[in-house]
């Protein structure tokens, strides 16, 4: 029988329009995106913005979303949404680099047309650049084409300011419909979500680290943000120290991509 959690992740992946084959654990979801094509047939499709070839050329395809991974190394990702900033990720970066660690940066577009720069160091200081659409837009009110466009858009801009696209979506919100799944089985993408998120808006700086501290556990995504709100100064201050504290528990820290890969191999 479903536990609570699961059965909640169940009627939501219900709720986005989402045929589901398989198990939900405490990681990933493994399922099947009913109308998924594959990539290759339908990309110049997809291009010219053809929904209704996209239907005719329907197939199914697996797709992972990540709350958290299964497994018992303590590693976690600690992720970062809604950047690059003018205020916070510059000194958020030196502080990465500083304590040796390498996180997921999930970029709006817009943002990253402004502060080109500050994508290439994510990128040559070895950080995981993921997809947070192109104007922080709620997919799961979109229709497919509303959502290959915002991610389109910002993959390549992504693509052309380091040489590769992104590997991983995270959707602004959570939010997820069919329709960014389906493009997410065409694209060959993952979606990773959070089981832990800094609460900016309710501790203080001590407050947050010793939150993430006390409730760490082997193959958390850790939600923060790099921009946005006033509030997130909050959470950027508490970094060094969850930073620090993390390691002193024993945990290292991996990519969203890397805490996929650690999901497969527990199954």
């Amino acid at each position: 029988m479903d536990t609570p959690a699961e059965a909640s992740r169940r009627s939501f992946l219900r709720m986005a329009g989402v045929g589901v084959a398989g198990t939900v654990g405490a990681g990933a979801l493994v399922g099947t995106a009913v109308g998924a094509e594959r990539y290759h047939e339908v990309s110049s499709a997809r291009r010219r913005g053809d929904g209704a070839t996209v239907a005719q050329l329907s197939s199914a395809t697996s797709i992972s979303v990540l709350w958290r991974a299964r497994t018992d190394r303590k590693v976690v990702a600690l992720t970062f949404d809604d950047g690059p900033g003018a205020e916070h990720t510059e000194r958020l970066l030196d502080d990465l680099r500083a304590a040796d660690v390498r996180a997921t940066f999930a970029v709006v577009g817009r943002n990253a047309a402004r502060f080109p720069d500050l994508i290439r160091r994510q990128h040559d200081d070895g950080h995981e650049i993921a997809n947070h659409t192109w104007g922080h837009t709620d997919l799961s009110m979109r229709e497919y084409d509303g959502c290959r466009r915002e991610l389109e858009r910002t993959d390549d801009l992504v693509a052309e300011l380091t040489g590769s696209p992104t590997a991983v979506i995270r959707p602004p919100w959570g939010r997820i419909n069919g329709n960014l799944l389906q493009y997410a089985a065409q694209t060959g993408q993952k979606v990773v979500l959070w089981d832990m998120r800094l609460l900016e808006d309710e501790l203080d700086s001590a407050g947050n680290t010793a939150y993430v501290l006390d409730h760490l556990r082997p193959g958390s995504v850790v939600l923060a943000h790099d921009a946005g709100l006033a509030r997130r100064k909050v959470g950027m201050a508490a970094i060094p120290d969850i930073l620090a504290g993390a390691k002193e528990l024993g945990y290292e820290f991996v990519s969203a991509s890397e805490m996929f890969a650690l999901d497969h191999a527990a199954r």
